[in-house]
C-alpha cells in the first residue's frame, strides 16, 4: 500500500505537476450523504429492509440487507449502474458513511460489500415476497414525492406508457424488438402527470406489444393511488393503449381518459372533409384546427368522442392530422388537446431515466432451471433503478428554486447530479466526530436543501 501511494504520474505540459495518491480521505460523491438524509426522512430503505424476507443464516451475515440496499441505490443514483462499481467505490469515504448502519467514525473503518454479495442480494430481492415488497416501496416513495411536491389537492392525472430497456447479452426475457432495433426488455410504466413522478413499473419481455397487460396493471395502480391521494381525474396514453377493453374498464369505474388514436382507413375517411386548406395566402406561422366528432370501429362498437387535430406546417404541401379519443363530453377540444400535450412530461422523464441512470439488466444464467430466478433478479434490479430515480426526483423538487435555470419549472436531473451528488469532499476525523469539507458553493446549497428536508414529516 505504501509503495502504491508513493507512485507519481507526471504531465508533459507542466513537469512540475505530480499526481499521486495518499492517505487523505477524498471523495467525488460527497452528495450521497444528502441522499441518505432524504432516505432517512422518507424512511425508504429502512422500511423496505425491515419488510424483506432474508433467507441467509444469521450467524454468517456480514452486511444487512438495508446496508446493501443503500450502497446499491445510492451508487445507481450517482450513475454507477454495474454491481462491480460498488466494489470499485469501496474506498470512497462518503459512500461508506452514507450506506452504513453504524454511527461515529466506525463506517470509515469498514469497506463496502463485494460484487458477488450484491449478486446474491439481487437473487434475494427476486424472491416473490421480496419483489412484491420492493414494488410497494417504489409506489410508496412515489406518493411521498408527490406530497413533497405539494400536488395533493385537486384531481390527478396518471400517464401509462412503455419504454425500451436495452439488454447486454442474452438475459432471460430480453428479446429482439424490431421497432427499437435491438435486444431489450419492454417494461410497462405508470407516472403521475402533474409532477413527473414514476409510480410503478412492470418488467416484460422485449417483444410484447406496448399495451399487453395494461388493463390489469393500470386498474391496480388507480386503486392503490386513490386509496392514498384521492381521485384520479384523467388517464393519458398513446395509441397503443386505446383498446376497447381498457376504455370500457375506465368508463365503468368512472375515470376520464384521453388517448391518441392510430390512423386507419375509417378514421382517415372521417377526417377527409376537414383536410381542406382555407382559401387565401398561406401564413408564415403554422396553423391548427380542431374538430369534435364521433367514431366507432373494430376496437370498440359504441360511439365515442374523438378530437380531430388538423395541422398546417409552412413549406409543406399537405395538411397533417391525428385523432384523440376522450370520455370527456364537456371540455372544449382546445382544453383536451392542451391536457394531452402535457404528457410530454412523461416522455422527458423516460429520457432522463435512460440517459442519466442508464438501466443495465445483466442477471443471467446458463442453467435452464435458473432462468426464472434470473428473470426475477432482473425485475428487482429495475425496481432498484426506480428507487434511485425516486430519491433524485424528490431531491429535485426540494431544490427546484435554487437549481432551475432558463425558466424551467424543474431542474434537469443532470443538474441535480452535478450540483448535489457529484461534489468533491474531504473527510477528516477526531475521536468522536467526522468532518466533511466541501466548497463554499456546495455548502450553501446543501444547507438550503437540508433545511427543506427538515420540513418533511419523518416516517415512523
Amino acid at each position: 500500500m505504501g509503495e502504491e501511494q508513493g507512485r507519481e504520474s507526471r504531465l508533459s505540459f507542466n513537469r512540475s505537476i505530480r499526481i499521486r495518491g495518499g492517505d487523505e480521505r477524498l471523495s467525488s460523491l460527497g452528495g450521497v450523504v444528502l441522499l441518505r438524509e432524504l432516505d432517512e426522512r422518507l424512511g425508504v430503505t429502512q422500511r423496505l429492509g425491515s419488510s424483506l424476507s432474508d433467507p441467509r443464516q444469521s450467524g454468517k451475515v456480514t452486511w444487512s440487507l438495508a446496508t446493501q440496499l443503500r450502497a446499491r441505490v445510492y451508487a445507481l443514483a450517482a450513475g454507477f449502474g454495474a454491481q462491480r462499481d460498488v466494489t470499485a467505490l469501496g474506498q470512497d469515504p462518503m459512500l461508506r458513511l452514507s450506506s452504513s448502519e453504524h454511527r461515529g467514525v466506525q463506517p470509515l473503518k469498514e469497506g463496502l460489500m463485494s460484487q458477488p454479495t450484491l449478486a446474491r442480494l439481487q437473487r434475494i430481492l427476486g424472491l416473490s415476497p421480496n419483489l412484491s415488497a420492493l414494488k410497494k416501496s417504489v409506489f410508496a416513495l412515489g406518493l411521498q414525492v408527490i406530497r413533497a411536491a405539494g400536488a395533493t389537492k385537486g384531481a390527478h392525472t396518471l400517464d401509462v406508457d412503455s419504454m425500451p430497456v436495452m439488454s447486454h447479452g442474452q438475459q432471460p426475457g430480453s428479446v429482439w424488438n424490431g421497432y427499437y432495433r435491438g435486444r431489450c426488455f419492454h417494461p410497462l410504466m405508470a407516472l403521475h402527470g402533474e409532477t413527473g413522478t414514476m409510480l410503478s413499473a412492470e418488467l416484460r419481455p422485449g417483444n410484447v406489444p406496448s399495451a399487453q397487460g395494461a388493463r390489469r396493471f393500470l386498474l391496480e395502480q388507480l386503486e392503490a393511488f386513490e386509496r392514498d391521494l384521492g381521485p384520479v381525474g384523467c388517464v393519458r396514453g398513446d395509441s397503443s393503449f386505446a383498446s376497447g377493453a381498457l376504455l370500457n374498464a375506465l368508463e365503468k369505474r368512472g375515470t376520464a381518459y384521453v388517448f391518441r388514436l392510430a390512423s386507419h382507413a375509417k378514421l382517415n375517411a372521417l377526417a377527409e372533409p376537414y383536410l381542406v386548406r382555407p382559401a387565401g395566402k398561406r401564413p408564415v406561422e403554422p396553423r391548427e384546427w380542431l374538430h369534435s366528432l364521433e367514431h366507432y370501429g373494430k376496437r370498440w362498437k359504441k360511439k365515442r368522442r374523438v378530437i380531430l387535430v388538423v395541422q398546417e406546417t409552412p413549406g409543406e404541401l399537405y395538411l397533417h392530422h391525428f385523432f384523440l379519443v376522450t370520455s370527456d363530453r364537456k371540455a372544449s377540444p382546445e382544453a383536451i388537446l392542451a391536457h394531452y400535450r402535457q404528457r410530454g412530461t412523461s416522455e422527458a422523464r423516460f429520457g432522463e431515466l435512460k440517459s442519466r441512470l442508464e438501466p443495465k439488466l445483466s442477471c443471467t444464467t446458463q442453467d435452464e432451471a435458473g432462468q426464472d430466478a434470473a428473470w426475477r433478479a432482473n425485475q428487482s434490479t429495475f425496481q432498484l433503478y426506480l428507487l434511485a430515480d425516486g430519491l433524485l426526483h424528490a431531491l429535485r423538487w426540494l431544490t427546484k428554486k435554487r437549481l432551475s435555470v432558463d425558466g424551467e419549472s424543474l431542474p434537469k436531473l443532470a443538474r441535480v447530479q452535478r450540483w448535489l451528488i457529484h461534489v468533491a469532499a474531504r473527510v477528516t476525523t477526531t475521536a468522536r466526530r467526522v468532518h466533511v469539507h466541501v466548497a463554499h458553493s456546495a455548502r450553501d446549497l446543501w444547507s438550503w436543501a437540508l433545511t427543506r428536508m427538515g420540513r418533511l414529516r419523518p416516517v415512523t
